[in-house]
C-alpha cells in the first residue's frame, strides 16, 4: 500500500474529525474511500482531503447532507457558482436577522437603563430626533367588535414590523393632538419604529424637535389621567401642543410581572413658550 493512502482513523485524525463520521459519509455514498483492501480496510487517499474540506465547508454553511453529495457527485465550475450564490443569499438573510437581534438587544438594553435612570411622575422637556413609524389604526371598542380578528391583525403588524429591521418588543400608542383638544386621552393609532429603507406598510414620521415627556408608573388603565396630566402641564407652562402624543412602554409585563411597577414614556410634541416670544421678537 502506498504511503499517500491512510487507514479510516489516520484519515479521520487528518480530518480533524471522528472515524465514525467518515464511516456514514461512506454508508450514505458522500466521501467513500478511494480504495477497499481484501481484509476489508477502507483507504483514503491525500486527494481526498480536499473533497473532505468541501464537505466540511458546505456543511458549515448548513447544507443538508443531502445535497452536499448531489454536488460532489456533479461538481463542475458552474454547479459550484450556483452553489455559491445560493449559500451567500441564505447568509445575507442570517445576516440580517443577526443584526435584527442585536438592535432589539440594544433597545431593549437602553430602555431598561432608562428606566432605572428615571424619576416616575417626572414631566421635564427633552429634545428627540425623527423617528420614521409604522402605524394601524387603534380599533374602535364597541358593538360588532372582534377581539380575536383585532389580536391576529396587531400580532401580523408586529411581526412585519420586526422583520423589516424594528427594534420593538411591542407596539406603542399614539394619541393625536386633536384628541388631545377634544379630551380624549386613548390611542388613536399603534406604532413600530422603523429604520429608513423599511417600506410596505402605512408609514408616519415622528418629527424631531422639543417634547414633553412624562415617565408614568402605574398599570395600563391609568394611563389616559397620565395623558391629561402631561397636556395640562403643557398648557399650564404656556407652551404650544405642536403635535402628536407617542406612548413607548420602559417596563411593561415582558420585564414585569406587576402592573403597578410598568413604566410608560409619554413624549408630547410642542412649541416652547419660550420660542413663542422669540418668534414675536424677532
Amino acid at each position: 500500500m502506498g504511503k499517500h493512502y491512510f487507514k479510516t482513523a489516520e484519515f479521520a485524525q487528518l480530518c480533524g474529525v471522528k472515524k465514525d463520521t467518515l464511516l456514514h459519509y461512506d454508508h450514505i455514498g458522500l466521501l467513500k474511500p478511494e480504495r477497499v483492501g481484501e481484509n476489508g480496510y477502507r483507504y483514503y487517499s491525500v486527494g481526498q482531503l480536499a473533497t473532505y474540506d468541501l464537505i466540511a465547508a458546505l456543511r458549515r454553511l448548513d447544507t443538508p447532507l443531502r445535497e452536499i453529495r448531489d454536488y460532489v457527485a456533479r461538481r463542475s465550475p458552474e454547479a459550484l457558482l450556483t452553489l455559491v450564490e445560493e449559500k451567500r443569499a441564505v447568509l445575507e438573510e442570517e445576516r440580517r436577522r443577526l443584526d435584527r437581534m442585536a438592535a432589539l438587544l440594544h433597545t431593549t438594553r437602553e430602555s431598561m437603563e432608562l428606566a432605572l435612570s428615571v424619576t416616575p411622575g417626572l414631566i421635564r422637556l427633552e429634545e428627540l430626533p425623527a423617528a420614521r413609524c409604522a402605524v394601524m389604526p387603534a380599533p374602535v371598542f364597541g358593538a360588532g367588535f372582534e377581539q380575536n380578528v383585532f389580536l391576529l391583525h396587531i400580532r401580523d403588524f408586529l411581526s412585519w414590523a420586526r422583520a423589516h429591521g424594528s427594534a420593538s418588543l411591542s407596539t406603542g400608542d399614539i394619541v393625536s393632538r386633536e384628541s388631545l383638544a377634544e379630551d380624549r386621552f386613548i390611542e388613536d393609532y399603534y406604532y413600530c419604529s422603523l429604520p429608513q429603507d423599511a417600506e410596505g406598510w402605512e408609514v408616519r414620521v415622528r418629527p424631531a424637535g422639543t417634547y414633553a415627556v412624562l415617565y408614568h408608573q402605574g398599570p395600563y388603565e391609568s394611563e389616559a389621567e397620565a395623558v391629561r396630566r402631561l397636556r395640562d402641564w403643557v398648557l399650564a407652562q404656556g407652551h404650544t401642543i405642536d403635535g402628536d402624543l407617542y406612548e413607548e412602554d420602559l417596563v411593561n409585563d415582558t420585564s414585569c410581572a406587576d402592573p403597578a411597577r410598568y413604566l410608560l414614556k409619554l413624549s408630547l410634541k410642542i412649541r416652547p413658550k419660550k420660542a413663542e416670544t422669540d418668534e414675536k421678537d424677532h
